[in-house]
């Protein structure tokens, strides 16, 4: 199996740079889940990349772009442009915080309260699927692995 391509990518085959491989990897398989992801949430009108504001919002209730885009780990360019999507499918809904004029606040819709229901189980299919592809144990400690990782950069 040593410098085998599966998909396009080396697998058992020594690298040069572990941290741009790694870090190349990681961005690979996150544009591959939310690619997949997106074909099934089409037809709920969200997208993957919609996920963590909508999780955000049922976790935390009405709160403020900036805070929500903390919460969601998007930056805040992307995030106004992706409420304004949101808000154009009916999934949020934006208002004027009463305490203070200048802020915003934002919320769900009834139709984002709904997909709570639907868009974990359905987003959590599709890398459950993708991981019984793995050997046995190898999903583990992939989650293990990875859930280091980010705590090692969020301390950065």
């Amino acid at each position: 199996m040593d410098g085998e391509r599966d998909g396009g990518i080396a697998v058992d085959s020594p690298v040069e740079n572990p941290a741009r491989e790694i870090a190349r990897l990681v961005s690979i398989a996150e544009r591959q889940i939310g690619r997949a992801t997106d074909r099934v949430l089409v037809v709920l009108g969200t997208t993957a990349a919609q996920r963590p504001v909508l999780e955000a919002l049922w976790e935390r209730g009405e709160i403020s772009p900036a805070e929500l885009a903390k919460a969601a780990h998007v930056q805040g360019p992307p995030m106004s442009r992706m409420l304004k999507r949101m808000e154009a499918t009916g999934l949020v809904k934006r208002r004027g915080d009463p305490d203070d004029r200048r802020r915003q606040l934002v919320s769900l819709t009834t139709k984002g309260e709904r997909l709570r229901e639907f868009l974990p189980g359905i987003a959590d299919g599709v890398v459950a699927k993708a991981l019984e592809a793995l050997e046995p144990g190898t999903a583990e400690r992939l989650r293990e692995d990875l859930s280091a990782l980010v705590a090692a950069l969020e301390r950065r």
